[in-house]
């Protein structure tokens, strides 16, 4: 049964078309103009530049795939992919802030009501940052033990919980926020609410973390948070695993752009960096390592964009997990290798601020653990292969 309700929110849409080609020259100019000038003061003062925020939605990388009635673009999985790949490219942080309104905005457009849907305009137009509110201390991805309780008053539903390692959590205007209506249904009692962030009962802190500086991370705690009943979605577990889904196509697209751009520099730095009267990168061991960097990169992109294509096409969720699981799994852990590979190229260098690498090589740390771990992904692929795994 829960197979099925989760399959029926895989509608096919007619798409738009666009020039990939073009498109993509779009958004690498896009990112170099707006990140490539915006990341390294906003990583060094751990804040998110809200004029980044606006200026994406400008350019139309927000809604990508939302319908052009609410201001989307009516794009595919497949050119959202190509938006966060070039993004990343040059600084996967703020990239991941527009990963954030792509997957909260579509949880608002398509489970919502039209309260929800004026939300979600709003955010494609650079109006209303959103925030997503799922994790928890005690439900990472055991996301079925949300203790965030949601009560019902009258036309009101009042929330207590505490959420954790909420991306832009205190920047937000409005927290896309999961909780648990009715303990007795389990996940089945899960519903989203749009909550307003500056309610006086909601309080926020910062998380200090050495990665996603750009895009910070926060505790949100919600001390009788009221919220109306008509901020309540009619979506729930369903809608998580298939927003999940989605959002880890996203994610290997994230970390396929910053091992594209750490693979890069490795190339040339080893090719022009020199010890004992050659380039370093003619003694096999360099050479190899970057070979294998190659693969690990070209693997990743068709891996990313092979699960974007299938989930464009409309098949059923059930008939896509293996590809998204897959490609989330092996970019989030070829980033690491790719990085650290990088990271060996630069040598004493690269322990310091003078090279870019160590930065790039603590960013990739927190691949393989958002958006399902990687054993929650190994456990998805082996039971899509008919093993029996618990």
């Amino acid at each position: 049964m829960a197979a099925q309700h989760i399959n029926s929110l895989r509608t096919p849409v007619p798409l738009n078309t666009v020039d990939r080609d073009a498109f993509r020259d779009m958004c690498r100019s896009f990112a170099e103009k707006e990140i490539g000038t915006r990341w390294q003061q906003a990583d060094a003062e751990k804040r998110f530049p809200r004029a980044f925020y606006q200026a994406a939605a400008r350019t139309g990388l927000i809604g990508i795939t939302a319908s052009e009635d609410i201001g989307g673009a009516g794009l595919g999985s497949y050119e959202e992919a190509i938006a966060m790949e070039e993004m990343s490219k040059v600084n996967p942080n703020l990239a991941v802030a527009v990963l954030v309104q792509n997957v909260a905005g579509s949880i608002l457009y398509e489970h919502g009501s039209a309260e929800h849907r004026e939300i979600a305009r709003r955010t494609i137009a650079g109006e209303c940052l959103v925030a997503i509110t799922i994790t928890e201390p005690e439900a990472g991805n055991d996301i079925q033990n949300v203790q965030t309780r949601a009560t019902r008053e009258g036309d009101e539903w009042v929330l207590d919980g505490m959420k954790s390692f909420i991306t832009l959590g205190g920047d937000a205007d409005v927290l896309v926020t999961l909780a648990q209506t009715d303990s007795k249904l389990g996940r089945r009692g899960m519903r989203f609410f749009a909550v307003d962030r500056h309610d006086p009962n909601i309080e926020v802190s910062q998380i200090e973390t050495y990665v996603n500086r750009p895009a910070p991370t926060y505790r949100v705690t919600f001390n009788k948070a009221r919220v109306p009943e008509s901020r309540r979605l009619d979506a729930g577990f369903a809608a998580i695993m298939a927003g999940f889904n989605r959002e880890r196509i996203m994610v290997a697209a994230r970390w396929l752009g910053h091992m594209q751009t750490a693979l890069n520099w490795a190339r040339d730095y080893a090719q022009t960096r020199r010890q004992f009267g050659r380039p370093i990168g003619a003694n096999q061991s360099i050479a190899f390592a970057l070979a294998q960097a190659h693969v690990d990169v070209e693997a990743a992109r068709r891996l990313t964009y092979h699960a974007a294509e299938r989930w464009d096409s409309g098949v059923p969720l059930r008939d896509v997990i293996l590809d998204v699981s897959a490609a989330k799994l092996h970019s989030t852990q070829a980033v690491v290798r790719v990085t650290q590979t990088a990271l060996h190229v630069g040598g004493g260098w690269g322990l310091t601020t003078e090279l870019p690498v160590m930065r790039w090589a603590l960013d990739a740390l927190v691949a393989p653990v958002t958006v399902g771990s990687v054993e929650i992904q190994l456990r998805a692929i082996a039971k899509e292969m008919g093993l029996p795994v618990d």
